[in-house]
This record gives structure tokens, sequence and C-alpha cells, in this order.
């Protein structure tokens, strides 16, 4: 696939630019409520308003993008504020919803990994028509939230509203992209090994 306009199964802009293209994998990262400063929020705020004003896929829409990415990954991996998936029993649940995931939608979990505070994940369409990708995530999300607050006896916000996401243009960036999710935990200094982290696919 070209990745091109004609592709695109869906577009929409809510804090940041989505898009949906048929056929393609794409990464996503979905981040805890109250995982990032105030202060950073702040920030956030303000490129989301100058991404919102331009096109994702000018150059400098994909700048903003990647810097918005950037600052989220800095706080997040050092596991700030509201981080469930220290407690195994969480991090179990969001495992066992990926696992019957392409039954229910025609989307494949490739690779994954959950993080105290966040999760990464790549997801591979398996059939021509898959749940659209909003409404997935959107219904995901809500899953996992209510078994999750069930298991550590609270209730309230769970995930930030919005995620980011990005498909992948071709099998090298895709085998890049799952580098660098499998090496996350490394990164965050959690393990010396990718291996040793037991929340994350394959």
């Amino acid at each position: 696939m070209s990745g091109s306009l004609t592709d695109t199964r869906a577009r929409w802009h809510h804090r940041l630019p989505h898009w949906e293209v048929a056929d393609r994998p794409h990464f996503i990262t979905v981040r805890c409520a109250g995982s990032l400063p105030r202060e950073v929020v702040a920030r956030l705020r303000e490129v989301h308003l100058r991404l919102a004003a331009i096109s994702p896929e000018s150059p400098e829409g994909a700048m903003l993008q990647r810097a918005s990415f950037a600052i989220c990954e800095k706080y997040v991996d050092q596991g700030f504020g509201f981080s469930p998936f220290t407690t195994p029993a969480a991090a179990r649940i969001v495992l066992a919803h990926w696992a019957d995931l392409e039954i229910r939608t025609g989307w494949r979990v490739s690779t994954a990994v959950a993080m105290p505070n966040h999760v990464h994940f790549i997801l591979e369409p398996t059939r021509a028509d898959p749940v659209p990708l909003r409404r997935m995530l959107a219904a995901w999300k809500g899953r996992v939230a209510r078994a999750a607050n069930l298991v550590l006896g609270r209730t309230g916000a769970f995930w930030q509203e919005s995620w980011f996401d990005r498909w992948l243009r071709h099998e090298a960036e895709r085998e890049r992209v799952a580098d660098y999710i499998v090496q996350n935990p490394v990164k965050a200094g959690l393990v010396r090994d990718a291996s040793a982290w037991p929340w994350r696919i394959p």
C-alpha cells in the first residue's frame, strides 16, 4: 500500500491528529491519566494547538508530532504519577485484553509492552474490514479501565483521553518501531535485558 489519501479509512483530530490507513500496521501509545506533571501538560497543549492549525503530514506537522512524543516519553519513562501496571494483576489484564482482540476486531497485536504508566503496541489488520481504529481503541481502553480499576480497588479516570498513533510506512519502519517497543523497559532502567520484562508481546 502506498499510504496515499485514497488508502485512508479515517482521519480526525482530538488533541492529537489521528490517521488510519487501510492494510497498514499502526504504532499506538496510550498513557494513563495523571502520568505527566501539570507543566508538561501545558507544554503539550501548546504543541497540540499548533498541530491543529496545520497539516499533520507537513514537515512542520511531522516535527511537532515527534516533539510531542519525545516530551511524553521523557516523563512517562520515569514512572511519574498514576502507574497501575506496577501491580502485576493490572498488567496481566492488559495482556489478556490483547489476546482475544483479533477475533473481535480484525486487529492483531504483534508487538507490545505494558510499562508502569503507559503502553506501546503495534496493531496489524488481519482482514479487509477491521473495526475502525478509533472505535476499537475506545472500546479496548474502556474494558481495560473497568477491569483494572476493579482489581486495584479504585474508581475514576484510568487513561488519558487521547493517544498517539502513527501508521507505519514500510517494513523497515515497522521493525525499527518494534525494536523500540521491546527495548523500552531497558531504556527506562526497569530491566537490563528486554527478555526479562514480563509484560510484553511476544
